[in-house]
């Protein structure tokens, strides 16, 4: 094959790759699976509302209805301590070791902090 013929094949291979090439993105989110074209403006599909948009005029509701929470005629301030199973002598461990209240941790922050209380 000629040097010439070479070129050309070469040059072709390079057109059939080029819009591949110039429409790639790097910072396009890589999980989207697809590739955006520079330019591209991505649409929302809500058209030109404003952000403060409710929808209310879908939100219907019934004179005198009532949400129901999913909790049935619990009061409010139920605790479900039924559920809450300790054992007597029983210490919670905050996983914080023998650190005393007052302890802020300030060897660690740029600035110092002093604890007041």
């Amino acid at each position: 094959m000629s040097t010439r013929k070479v070129l050309t094949m070469v040059s072709v291979a390079a057109l059939l790759f080029s819009p591949a090439v110039f429409s790639f993105d790097p910072t396009s989110d890589a999980n989207e699976g697809s590739i955006r074209v520079l330019g591209e403006k991505i649409d929302s599909g809500l058209g030109d509302l404003s952000p403060n948009y409710t929808a209310s005029e879908f939100m219907h509701r019934v004179a005198g209805q009532k949400l129901d929470s999913g909790l049935g005629d619990l009061s409010p301030n139920y605790t479900g301590a039924e559920f809450q199973h300790r054992v007597a002598g029983q210490k919670l461990d905050s996983g914080l070791g023998e650190l005393s209240p007052t302890y802020t941790a300030a060897e660690f922050q740029k600035a110092q902090v002093v604890a007041t209380r």
